[in-house]
């Protein structure tokens, strides 16, 4: 299922110091590869990894559960902080990972 008008592949753009990275365009069964590429390459890197998700519209329950499996294997002590996700990954993490702490939404 592809949505017309919109990145057909999330994008990612540095935003800024620490190591913050933007996301744009949309997660779901057409770009989940691509995703997870993403999210592969920010866990190779040093430190907590800042995804500022401002221009993300959309993350499907695979594409949550490819960022939890993600913060899942950092190692202890680091964690994904995303800031501003759409709603429907905020659903999912609430639903389906309410207590795993390697993932920080914040506003």
């Amino acid at each position: 299922m592809s949505v017309p008008g919109r990145p057909r592949c999330p994008l990612v753009s540095e935003c800024g110091p620490g190591d913050c990275v933007r996301v744009s365009g949309q997660v779901y069964l057409d770009t989940l590869t691509d995703w997870e590429r993403i999210l592969g390459g920010l866990a190779r890197r040093e430190g907590d990894i800042r995804m500022d998700m401002t221009d993300l519209s959309f993350v499907d329950v695979a594409g949550a559960t490819s960022l939890a499996r993600a913060a899942q294997r950092l190692p202890e002590g680091r964690r994904i902080v995303v800031r501003r996700p759409p709603a429907s990954l905020t659903r999912s993490l609430e639903l389906f990972w309410p207590e795993l702490v390697a993932i920080e939404v914040v506003e």
